[in-house]
């Protein structure tokens, strides 16, 4: 009889320790003291391995062509990988080789300053009078580990995104996810980072955080059940299920 109130008291345990509270699971739960804040947006920098899409324009077609790298058929132009092959590769400098131009420093510019920096090179040459430049980053991506639900590398099409479209891209956190601690780290002028965000929180919605840029890292803890079943619970709704099928064969054993 002590072995079963034994098995109870345990089994009573195992289930508090799986009880995940509102305030541990919900997001933006202050969101309405931060309404009408500001929206102070930067724009990500140019770096290292990059990969550039740029484009010369004229009022004579003619003339900007030698400035474009463009080559291939109009179906393999519109493939995002057949550009990232033709586009230009920022090496560990920040440099890029452009037709006739050459050598262009664009690393820690933003793609606007990168556009008004080759624009002003055409003129200032004495190459074109009035050119239009354009210039866009191809291969942005981020990297999502731990407890979301689809891990893995990322890749997205907009100068930036937030970050809760980043967790929204991973399909959400797991019930395991441990929302008030998601770490970031991010790589800005050859130096590391790492901030950890409170997910349960709209504080950090004003930080620079609130972005994600290219190559940032995200990692998802998981929480101590998790951590302390090895994996094999995967969420408090799998413990009750387990806690009922024993708690029933304590009851056979009893009657």
């Amino acid at each position: 009889m002590k072995k079963i109130f034994l098995s109870i008291i345990l089994l009573s345990l195992l289930m508090l320790e799986s009880c995940t509270t509102k305030k541990q699971m919900l997001y933006l739960q202050d969101l309405d003291r931060y309404t009408n804040t500001t929206v102070n947006y930067t724009s990500p920098m140019i770096q290292p391995n990059d990969i550039l899409k740029i484009d010369v324009g004229d009022l004579n077609p003619i003339v900007a062509a030698p400035f474009n790298n463009n080559s291939g058929s109009t179906t393999a132009q519109n493939s995002v990988e057949m550009m990232k092959l033709s586009g230009y590769l920022v090496n560990p400098q920040g440099t890029i080789m452009m037709p006739i131009l050459n050598e262009v420093k664009v690393g820690g510019l933003t793609p606007a300053n990168a556009e008004t920096k080759i624009k002003e090179r055409l003129i200032n040459e004495n190459y074109l009078v009035n050119p239009t430049v354009q210039v866009r980053v191809l291969n942005n991506k981020f990297t999502i580990l731990g407890e979301v639900n689809s891990p893995g590398v990322i890749s997205f099409t907009e100068e930036s995104i937030s970050l809760l479209d980043a967790i929204g891209l991973a399909r959400d956190l797991t019930y395991s996810a441990v929302r008030k601690d998601v770490v970031l780290i991010r790589e800005v002028d050859g130096k590391r980072l790492v901030y950890h965000v409170d997910l349960t929180t709209a504080a950090w919605m004003s930080n620079p955080i609130y972005r994600i840029r290219q190559n940032d890292v995200i990692v998802v803890t998981p929480n101590k059940l998790k951590v302390n079943s090895g994996g094999l619970i995967k969420d408090p709704i799998q413990v009750l299920g387990i806690t009922a099928s024993l708690a029933a064969v304590i009851l056979l054993i009893l009657k």
